[in-house]
């Protein structure tokens, strides 16, 4: 009985403590893989935030490998049934809590500056990425992070403080051999 008792209030425990984000989607076009001057599409999708204890999203942030330049946003998330306000790029940000974002999507909140929206979602949006030049091939990963008003500092009642990155894409940049033919040494 007691492992029984044990197990259920593991579950019990693990479900109290679960993530606020579900059905993430994304695609990139082309697909990869990539070389220099390449432009890539991403397209990413949160269908669902869940904020446990009144948390409230509040930010997206994009974080591209050293492989990537020219991030340039192309549709802003929405805000379904959400708070007054809108959905702000910015490059780098420090929230009045200390908490350093950027580069993404940040929620301005037109009732209290310190929120995020009580949108559930989803949310979509998409920006483009370009292959750098280069000779080596650098790391062209991409993912997405998504924080509440916990993180951010306006809100001071956990949950979501710990949502992982949802990861888009892993690799490299292809480097195209250079081919040269012999050299003769008379």
């Amino acid at each position: 009985m007691r492992k029984v008792l044990f197990i259920l209030f593991l579950l019990i425990g693990l479900t109290a403590s679960s993530q606020c984000i579900s059905n993430q989607s994304s695609t990139l076009i082309p697909a990869g893989p990539y070389q220099p001057g390449d432009v890539v599409t991403v397209n990413y999708t949160l269908g669902d935030f869940t904020g446990i204890n009144v948390n409230w999203i509040h930010a997206f942030q994009i974080n591209l490998g050293v492989g990537w330049t020219n991030l340039t946003p192309i549709l802003t998330p929405g805000n379904p049934f959400g708070s007054a306000g809108f959905w702000l790029w910015d490059l780098q940000n420090i929230y009045p809590g200390g908490f350093n974002f950027g580069p993404g999507w940040r929620f301005v909140n037109a009732g209290n500056a310190g929120w995020g929206t009580s949108s559930d979602g989803p949310f979509t949006m998409s920006f483009q990425v370009t292959v750098a030049p280069t000779c080596t091939p650098d790391n062209l990963s991409i993912s997405i992070e998504v924080f509440d008003d916990c993180i951010t500092g306006g809100w001071n009642n956990g949950g979501c403080c710990n949502d992982p990155a949802y990861n888009i894409y892993n690799g490299a940049v292809q480097i195209t051999p250079i081919i040269t033919s012999n050299i003769n040494h008379f």
